[in-house]
């Protein structure tokens, strides 16, 4: 039999406090939309977010957006340049650094990194996803150093490497690659693309006239961009680290997509197939008290009927963690929801100085049009509609300015409209 100090502690609170515990497995924007969202509601209750980083919610696209200053103080920049508003509430408990290792759904109990357990009334899964690696992930081989892009940690090194204007090679051609692409040439780096799967940019979202489209944007701008064979030439497997690596070793950065993370679910009896799946309320079935929200979740498409998506966009992770926050608070006879995900798809960013919007989804799209513009002059502007079976499902609007905003709004409306 094992003695008291064997046992794992219990996280509960004080004797006197009786309120409902509520858990938040991720300290991202979705976790900390659920928790806002649980507070708007005036449910009395315990709100504990649990988070692997050390940092509170912080606004991670702007990791790859902005160019800095030589600083022995960069990470403390960026921290500060990527503050969300909300993070200092009081009404919340913060465990940072403090990973949720299994959890047995049935009795309500989540296993902690430090040993505890946490026994819970209702549940927020908002783990997010992780960088999709090589075989042996973050490491060195003879000619790189290999880094994926996530975290503060991460953005810090980064960031650090290319203000040496040196060699970058990144693997990958999504947004992430190319805001790190875009990023590293304003530091005067020379850089390398490597993409084997696709013929550019974004093809499995725009389709590959517009990716390829946006390939010779690239080259135009410097960059040595190079796809399929000749990209998979250059790729490289991660071996452990020689005793004594070379001390002038290249930047290899890996943005080739996500996995999310639910190892730690495994056990009951969940579909995680891709994310966690849930239901238009964000719940997890057949448990009355989870939720899942963010990256992580996997919804019924609003715009697809019988269709299940997962998405991993900021306004993504926004919308379903205000719908999952609702959703937990009903259950807990808090007002009740009765509004299902409707979530509009939409997200930009900006690539060598050129502003990228995206709406609705393209990749349901059988054909597409090119409304405004022409894809050999994208910095003149470029407005595209994505249809199928002749109706519109997406839209993507390219320019280096607002030539075509007018018309973009009004595509935006009809996509909405639909």
């Amino acid at each position: 039999m094992p003695s008291a100090s064997d046992l794992p502690e219990i996280v509960t609170p004080p004797v006197a406090d009786r309120r409902p515990l509520i858990g938040i497995v991720g300290s991202g924007i979705a976790g900390l939309r659920a928790a806002n969202a649980i507070l708007k509601c005036k449910v009395d209750a315990r709100i504990v977010v649990f988070g692997d980083e050390t940092h509170r919610t912080y606004n991670r696209p702007g990791l790859t957006k902005k160019r800095y200053p030589l600083s022995d103080a960069l990470e403390m920049a960026i921290a500060e340049d990527v503050k969300v508003n909300g993070v200092e509430n009081d009404a919340l408990t913060w465990r940072l650094g403090t990973r949720v290792e299994t959890a047995d759904l049935r009795d309500r109990v989540l296993h902690l990194s430090t040993g505890e357990t946490f026994e819970y009334d209702g549940l927020v899964i908002a783990a997010g996803v992780r960088p999709r690696t090589s075989v042996w992930g973050n490491g060195e081989c003879e000619l790189h150093t290999h880094r994926t892009l996530r975290g503060l940690g991460d953005a810090r090194y980064i960031h650090h490497r290319l203000q040496a204007s040196e060699k970058v090679t990144i693997v990958g051609a999504g947004f992430v690659a190319c805001e790190l692409a875009s990023l590293a040439k304003e530091y005067g780096c020379e850089v390398l693309m490597l993409e084997a799967l696709r013929r550019g940019p974004f093809e499995n979202i725009l389709g590959e006239r517009v990716s390829m489209a946006l390939g010779r944007w690239l080259v135009q701008h410097g960059i040595t961009f190079l796809t399929g064979d000749s990209a998979r030439e250059l790729l490289c497997d991660v071996k452990p680290s020689d005793p004594e690596p070379p001390s002038d070793r290249s930047l290899f950065i890996e943005a080739i997509g996500s996995v999310p993370n639910v190892e730690w679910l495994h056990g009951n009896g969940l579909d995680l197939s891709d994310g966690v799946r849930v239901d238009e309320y964000m719940r997890v079935s057949p448990w009355e008290n989870v939720f899942a929200a963010g990256d992580i979740a996997r919804y019924p498409d609003p715009w697809t009927a019988g269709n299940l998506t997962r998405m991993e966009f900021w306004k993504n992770a926004i919308d379903t963690g205000d719908l999952a926050g609702r959703s937990l608070a009903s259950s807990l006879g808090y007002g009740s929801v009765t509004s299902r995900i409707g979530y509009f798809p939409s997200m930009s960013t900006e690539v060598l100085g050129l502003r990228i919007q995206i709406a609705g989804n393209p990749k349901m799209s059988d054909s597409m049009e090119i409304v405004c513009g022409d894809l050999d002059q994208l910095d003149q502007g470029v407005l595209v509609a994505y249809l199928r079976e002749g109706s519109m499902v997406g839209a993507a609007y390219l320019d280096k300015g607002a030539r075509f905003n007018s018309a973009y709004i009004k595509l935006l409306k009809s996509l909405r409209e639909r």
